[in-house]
């Protein structure tokens, strides 16, 4: 071994031994205090320039819990509300069909499907709706469609497989074999281009008041008995004229439907040639 390796190795034993014997006696105490004490106040800068940092990763991931959270509250909003909203549905088809039972009767070969209105023909020559039920539902050409109220919208002009549209009581095309319930006289009930009804062929003499109701006479065979239309407005008799001209109000608001009954279980006769 070379002179100058032993002298090293010798010096670093003997400082080793020296740094032991010192930190069992405390001679490097007063040093290490001043380490520390230089030492520390770099610790405390270190500790606030990066807690800012650690605050952003705690946030983040706080956050992100949240956000998960939120978004599963907010799938089960949804999924309540639309249980709520079918439920609602349910309700109101139930009331509709308890209210039409009032006024109607109770009818129990009846049967009636529910329908939206989702068009309307702006042809202001006709006057017709489109509703969101038909073949595939049961619904057929000429049936009859009325509100929930019971009384007459129009019938089924053209049913096609998933929809229908449906000929209001008002177009210039419709008509319908009618009587006034009180006295019993019959007429015919037609649309005009304006969205009015005339009932036509009522006598001169016939008893005809305002207020009067006016229903189905079942005449025909193409409307079932007994079903609303409207109610007299107007009975204007003319001298030497055979019939009077009696305006009805129809009882539905044809202006603002938005769901109707479509009654399935009548369909119109076809009498055929004589």
């Amino acid at each position: 071994m070379h002179v100058r390796t032993r002298t090293w190795f010798a010096f670093v034993v003997v400082a080793a031994l020296l740094l032991l014997l010192g930190s069992r006696f405390g001679v490097f105490e007063p040093l290490e205090s001043a380490a520390g004490a230089v030492a520390s106040p770099v610790e405390s800068a270190l500790g606030a320039a990066t807690r800012p940092v650690a605050d952003f990763v705690n946030n983040l991931t706080d956050v992100n819990r949240l956000t998960d959270e939120n978004r599963d509250l907010q799938e089960e909003n949804e999924r309540v509300i639309a249980e709520l909203s079918r439920l609602q549905d349910v309700d109101r088809e139930l009331q509709q069909l308890e209210e039409l039972v009032a006024v109607r009767g109770n009818r129990e070969a009846d049967q009636f499907l529910r329908a939206n209105v989702f068009a309307r023909e702006p042809n202001n020559q006709q006057d017709l709706v489109a509703i969101d039920r038909g073949k595939a539902d049961g619904v057929r050409d000429d049936m009859l469609v009325l509100t929930r109220q019971g009384s007459l919208v129009g019938s089924v002009s053209r049913a096609l497989e998933h929809t229908a549209w449906v000929r209001l009581i008002t177009d210039p095309a419709s008509a319908v074999s009618a009587l006034i319930q009180e006295s019993r006289v019959q007429g015919v009930v037609v649309g005009a281009a304006d969205g009015t009804l005339t009932m036509e062929f009522v006598e001169e003499t016939a008893d005809v008041k305002e207020g009067d109701l006016v229903t189905t006479s079942g005449v025909g065979g193409r409307h079932p008995p007994g079903e609303l239309i409207g109610q007299v407005v107007e009975a204007e008799r003319a001298a030497q004229e055979l019939f009077q001209r009696v305006r009805v109000q129809p009882l539905a608001d044809l202006a603002t439907l938005e769901s109707v009954l479509v009654l399935t279980s009548f369909l119109p006769l076809d009498p055929g040639s004589p």
